[in-house]
């Protein structure tokens, strides 16, 4: 694993294969070019969207690796990596399904239609199934309100007016997809791993 310590400006090595990394510099080149030389470093958010799209996650490698090219202090990409909901710090399934749960969509029935994508995978949100096909996950408003309540499918896809008829065929729709796979680990350190909950003496 690639410290998050790392020296600004130390080299570190790429998390992409040769078509990833293609891709990567000129969708980073792109956003180099949306401002002035001085303020490369602004670039950091599409940088990290850049390098989920391509591996599905960011890694601490990966989010190292972006701070070295933007020569940012690895830290500083954590911090905004870790702020932000849209980044995912862990594997996911190949297909991710983000249920709004925004008081137009929890109006709508959002939590009904949670339960029920629960129930057809059998994970809870925040799970993943075993056969690493589907994540299920609650998240914050998805500026549909007009069309309540919606689903996010794999970030970029929106499933609006959701009911259970709709709900079930898009699962089936999804079962049928192969998907993206998702990069493996290294994952995130655990800081309480090893404890045993134990405050005797303390």
């Amino acid at each position: 694993m690639i410290s998050l310590s790392t020296a600004q400006g130390a080299p570190v090595a790429s998390p992409f294969n040769p078509e990833q990394q293609r891709r990567f510099d000129e969708g980073l080149e792109k956003a180099f070019a949306k401002y002035p030389s001085e303020y490369r470093r602004a670039a950091l958010l599409a940088a990290l969207h850049l390098a989920q799209d391509e591996l599905g996650w960011l890694s601490e490698p990966t989010m190292a690796y972006v701070a070295f090219r933007l020569d940012l202090p690895s830290v500083r990409v954590w911090e905004v990596a870790t702020f932000c909901s849209m980044y995912r710090k862990r594997p996911v399934g190949r297909h991710q399904i983000g249920v709004c749960n925004s008081v137009s969509c929890w109006a709508m029935g959002s939590e009904k239609v949670l339960a029920r994508c629960a129930d057809m995978l059998g994970i809870r949100p925040g799970e993943t199934t075993q056969d690493g096909q589907f994540t299920l996950e609650e998240v914050a408003c998805l500026a549909a309100c007009g069309y309540a309540p919606a689903i996010l499918v794999n970030n970029f896809t929106y499933v609006e007016n959701v009911n259970q008829e709709s709900l079930e065929r898009l699962i089936r729709d999804l079962r049928a997809q192969p998907g993206k796979e998702m990069a493996p680990g290294p994952l995130p350190v655990d800081p309480y791993a090893g404890q045993t909950g134990s405050t005797e003496g303390h």
